[in-house]
């Protein structure tokens, strides 16, 4: 194996093993307060409870989440926060979720792809502007390559534009009866077809209204049944620690109909039959994992080489890192032999640097300068900043870390990373160099 395969094999353990770039996506829409339809209770508390949950379970971040209420949640403004937010600031890998919770209804088929005649659509705050399924099918085509969640807490009436309406009634998205295979997997025409990477959950079957509990604080019976479903593990049935899309599906059926059973003066318009549309093999798939990669660069550290990242050897060098957060850093090189040292902080001491700052290794307390040398060939700078204190985690970085031979490096960062991951807030950059002669 050559030296070069060596460096980048060590190289490509760390960037697939410590993603960097995750750009995991959420976009959650809730509407209570219409321009020209009837108003809502509980759609803009079920994007609030839902944004908490996928922050405490599948491991959101705040600045991993769009959310749109009320008046925010135009047709425009839901259609660039897709375009913009979801496809652009995404690429392959990446879990995408769409959660709309409001009003939704049907109309003609205006280019004749509906086998029933109609276009199902969502409800933004300004109807009668409208986002039909069409639109949204477009714009899941540039979601290939992406684990997409669709989740869709509405209906269908034909009271939409009425005065005066039971504010704890929604109005669907679907209207077309659904063939059911095994009672679980739904095929359908409207909004969105089967696909290899998109899994939708809808409320309610075609021709039936989706409903607000009406025990306080208003919420919807289907978002709040999905979200205990997972968060307390109601849905696994066979108590084996899982919750599969198959268990979740008939636990939120099971609690619809307990919720009618209880309060049959709402559903007097027919019983609850929550929808999913997924591949078969996805049914067995555990839900309550669906967790997102770890943005491993919130401080947003910046690592360069000075004077480049192409060095003569013999030539001396410095490295510039700035962070947007308070934090302990650690530097180290692994070159290219694959060997670790950390290069700052010196033996076991420790470094905190404020946000916002900007400092130069070596600077003058450092002692001496970088001065490249042997081995010859490209080498990678890795920046770590540990926001936490840094003492607990002092027994994990181990006194060779002055220079660790290429078997133990793998096996070292791997120790390193993993203890970070389970309980620090902390940020990660790299850099690739190159020492020539």
């Amino acid at each position: 194996m050559t030296i070069k395969n060596i460096s980048t094999s060590i190289f490509l353990f760390f960037i697939l093993n410590i993603p960097t770039n995750a750009q995991d996506r959420a976009l959650l829409i809730g509407i209570d307060k219409y321009q020209n339809a009837s108003n809502l209770v509980g759609s803009k508390q079920d994007a609030k409870d839902m944004q908490q949950f996928i922050k405490s379970v599948w491991g959101y971040k705040n600045h991993q989440i769009r959310i749109l209420t009320d008046a925010q949640a135009t047709r425009q403004a839901i259609l660039n926060a897709f375009d913009n937010w979801l496809i652009k600031g995404s690429s392959r890998g990446d879990k995408i979720l769409f959660y709309f919770s409001g009003h939704g209804s049907h109309t003609n088929d205006r280019n004749g792809d509906e086998s029933d005649g109609y276009d199902e659509f969502l409800l933004p705050v300004d109807f009668p502007r409208m986002i039909i399924d069409d639109e949204i099918n477009a714009r899941l085509q540039h979601l290939k390559g992406r684990q997409v969640m669709i989740v869709i807490d509405a209906c269908h009436s034909g009271t939409i534009t009425r005065s005066i309406a039971n504010p704890t009634i929604k109005v669907p998205v679907f209207s077309r009866l659904p063939k059911l295979t095994r009672g679980l997997y739904v095929e359908r025409d409207g909004f969105i077809a089967t696909q290899q990477n998109i899994i939708a959950y809808s409320a309610v079957a075609p021709n039936q209204v989706a409903l607000v509990d009406v025990e306080k604080p208003y919420r919807g019976v289907f978002t709040s049944r999905f979200i205990e479903g997972i968060k307390n593990k109601r849905a696994d049935n066979n108590k084996d620690g899982k919750v599969t899309h198959a268990e979740l599906l008939d636990y939120i059926r099971r609690e619809s109909q307990a919720y009618c059973d209880r309060k049959p003066w709402q559903c007097r318009l027919g019983k609850l039959s929550p929808q999913l549309e997924a591949k078969p093999e996805m049914l067995a798939a555990d839900i309550s994992t669906w967790k997102v990669s770890r943005d491993n660069n919130q401080a947003n550290l910046q690592i360069s080489v000075l004077p480049n990242s192409r060095l003569k050897i013999g030539k001396s060098m410095k490295i510039r890192i700035r962070s947007n957060k308070n934090g302990y850093l650690l530097l180290f090189e692994i070159n290219s032999k694959g060997d670790l040292m950390r290069l700052f902080p010196k033996q076991n001491k420790r470094r905190y640097i404020k946000a916002r700052s900007t400092i130069t290794i070596p600077d003058r307390f450092y002692g001496f300068k970088f001065i490249t040398g042997e081995p010859i060939g490209k080498g990678s700078l890795i920046a770590i900043l540990i926001e936490d204190n840094i003492s607990k985690y002092q027994n994990l970085i181990p006194k060779a870390f002055t220079q660790i031979p290429a078997k133990q490096a793998t096996a070292t960062l791997q120790k390193l990373t993993q203890q970070l991951n389970r309980s620090a807030r902390w940020s990660l950059s790299t850099i690739e160099y190159e020492i020539v002669r």
